[in-house]
């Protein structure tokens, strides 16, 4: 294939962008970029960057460009990342990004860089093709800028009008703001007691969505004769998983009630199948109850339960969802066929 067929086939899904660090991927080389770039037909984004000409400019080529211009590892954050998450009073003609602390040592030229002493795994997504810090996240960020005393009652104020506007646009769950902060206080991470204070405010369940799905699925419980969960239950040992929606009071057993809103997509699935992994490493069952189960499909949820309860029993550890499970085969953590 030729040099500039296998730069096309990059550009096409990397909204018309390739960088330098893709040659290797692609069997090309510098000389080939020089060649690029004195075709005029690729149009270069600063040094590590090229934009095929034929490429119309768009907001998330721009984002892009500057993600790759300062990658490995690069992600959207802070003001940048709830800009593009669509919260108020941030916007995107400032650029900032981060990425891991010592992964690179090159400088950025597209966007205002930040290097982190870490960045989770659970704490990114992928939202139209760019890859961000989640809107937690980035929220936390911004309240360490209120981290000295002085600022204190302007950031109680500022961050909580902040989460609320998450919160409605559905960026942001109280359990999760929980989880985060039973995970991220015990580093010592500026912002922390802004963030606790806050989430102390805004109980786990307490939302329309969060308890709505909640209270149907231990009314579930109730009309089939089974025995209720504990709620908001943190698991994993030394090294907590994080926080459930339920937990079994006398078995290995966690269980979780996924909306089709945030648990669908690829990105969506790769994220709990983790979070499932690393209950099963701790010794837990995972039960799965999908939200239309609830109210069209209650004999099967409660036979899930019945099922995961048995798996658990056994010392099984194994992940059982409900029937309207919308995920493809295989899936992680299915028993095997008896």
């Amino acid at each position: 294939m030729h040099w500039e067929a296998r730069f096309q086939l990059v550009a096409a899904s990397h909204h018309g962008l390739i960088a330098k660090f893709h040659l290797p991927e692609i069997g090309c080389t510098s000389d080939h970029w020089w060649r690029a770039i004195r075709s005029e037909r690729w149009v270069r984004q600063g040094r590590r960057v090229l934009r095929s000409g034929g490429a119309p400019p768009t907001l998330e080529q721009r984002l892009l460009a500057a993600l790759l211009d300062a990658s490995p590892g690069a992600v959207l954050h802070g003001p940048s990342a709830l800009a593009y998450q669509g919260l108020r009073g941030y916007n995107l003609a400032d650029i900032q990004v981060a990425r891991a602390r010592d992964i690179s040592g090159a400088p950025a030229e597209l966007a205002r860089l930040h290097e982190l002493r870490a960045l989770r795994a659970h704490h990114v997504t992928v939202l139209r093709g760019i890859v961000t810090e989640t809107a937690l996240r980035a929220i936390w960020c911004e309240a360490a800028w209120y981290a000295p005393s002085r600022r204190y009652e302007m950031g109680l104020d500022r961050i909580g009008h902040l989460l609320d506007q998450a919160h409605r646009l559905g960026l942001v769950t109280w359990a999760g703001l929980h989880e985060m902060v039973d995970d991220i206080h015990e580093r010592g991470r500026a912002g922390t007691v802004i963030m606790r204070a806050l989430a102390a405010e805004r109980a786990p369940g307490s939302s329309p969505t969060e308890s709505r799905l909640e209270t149907q699925f231990e009314k579930v419980l109730r009309n089939h004769d089974q025995r209720p969960f504990r709620r908001q239950e943190v698991l994993g040992g030394h090294e907590p998983v994080g926080r459930c929606d339920f937990a079994d009071a006398d078995l290995p057993l966690a269980t979780e009630v996924n909306s089709l809103t945030f648990h669908t997509t690829p990105t969506d699935r790769a994220a709990d199948e983790r979070r499932y992994q690393a209950l099963m490493d701790a010794g837990f069952s995972v039960c799965v109850i999908w939200e239309d189960d609830l109210w069209s499909a209650q004999g099967g949820v409660a036979r899930t339960v019945i099922e995961a309860r048995r798996h658990a029993r056994a010392g099984r550890r194994v992940v059982i969802h409900s029937p309207g499970c919308p995920w493809p085969l295989p899936r992680i953590g299915a028993p095997l066929p008896t």
